[in-house]
């Protein structure tokens, strides 16, 4: 979306959006967003949300890796620092089991 902004930087927010709904990134995202939203509901058909959704975080080092191969983001030190952060959290809530 940075990409289509900075081409279209006067661009009406309609327009702006449309751009966005017919880009092939944006697409496959919202089909990947859908699609975890469907496990989601599995998961917690399955899992006390107590549970479930302190896991969820996990989506944070995903994201940081995908993001550094994909599109070759820095993986900063206090990025790196937060989601261990938050994999120590998610430790502790799986030990508590």
């Amino acid at each position: 979306m940075v990409g289509i902004q900075a081409a279209q930087e006067k661009a009406a927010l309609g327009k702006l959006i449309l751009s966005g709904l017919l880009n092939g990134y944006v697409l496959t995202g919202f089909i990947f967003f859908g699609a975890g939203a469907l496990l989601w509901l599995g998961v917690l058909a399955k899992e006390e949300v107590s549970y479930a959704y302190p896991l969820s975080s996990l989506g944070y080092l995903v994201v940081l890796l995908g993001s550094s191969i994909l599109f070759q983001e820095q993986i900063t030190l206090p990025r790196l620092m937060g989601v261990l952060l938050i994999l120590i959290g998610v430790f502790l809530v799986e030990i508590s089991r």
